[in-house]
């Protein structure tokens, strides 16, 4: 086995870490503690020591990926990853929102699904962090010329917008706001974020054709 077939071998299971801790340390709490499943949903996903080594093996893998391999292929490595990442925080999504609608279903009291979901901290956290190291990685030639304030905003603060959306929901939650609030002005902001991106998208297209 090679050198790089190594690095890809060590970085795969490096990305799927994440989610074989949340797996057994779910069924450690639930077989060693005996919790009910929402409880074993909350203390999974609030436990700071899982959502930092879930951070600190994708940096992991990412550095070792781009010291290991040559300069010349770096840049296909980091777009590699880039997809890894968002591939990895819509699983983390998609299984959270499985296992918590799971849990209402059969749980003996009434649970409501956005107030349960919410609670795991990680859940939200963990994919927001993948999600916006995945856009500041697509995004670096960007950033690095970001010093003329029309590149700040048409570049850098779409990126904000886009990824700070999630967080309010959480933040508007943890301080009881309504639901109309909770959802209504980080979607808006989302859309604001998405609008600026896709001007700047289409303002450069537009700037290649007269050219």
């Amino acid at each position: 086995m090679g050198k790089f077939e190594i690095v890809e071998d060590v970085t795969f299971l490096l990305y799927i870490t994440p989610l074989l801790i949340n797996i057994f340390y779910a069924f450690y709490i639930w077989l060693v503690l005996n919790l009910p499943f929402n409880e074993v949903y909350i203390k999974v996903n609030n436990d700071n020591i899982v959502l930092l080594v879930s951070i600190f093996v994708i940096i992991t893998a990412l550095i070792i990926e781009i010291w290991m391999y040559p300069k010349d292929v770096r840049i296909k490595k980091i777009e590699e990853n880039i997809l890894r990442m968002r591939i990895l925080a819509i699983l983390f999504i998609i299984l959270s929102l499985i296992y918590v609608l799971i849990v209402i279903i059969y749980s003996p009291i009434i649970l409501n699904f956005f107030d349960l979901y919410l609670e795991g901290r990680y859940a939200i956290l963990y994919p927001l962090f993948l999600l916006s190291l995945s856009l500041v990685l697509s995004n670096l030639n960007s950033i690095k010329r970001s010093l003329k304030l029309p590149l700040l905003i048409f570049e850098i603060i779409p990126i904000i917008l886009i990824v700070s959306s999630p967080l309010l929901v959480y933040i508007f939650w943890h301080f009881k706001l309504s639901y109309n609030i909770i959802f209504s002005i980080p979607f808006l902001i989302f859309i604001i974020g998405i609008t600026i991106f896709l001007y700047r998208s289409i303002s450069e297209e537009k700037l290649k054709i007269r050219n």
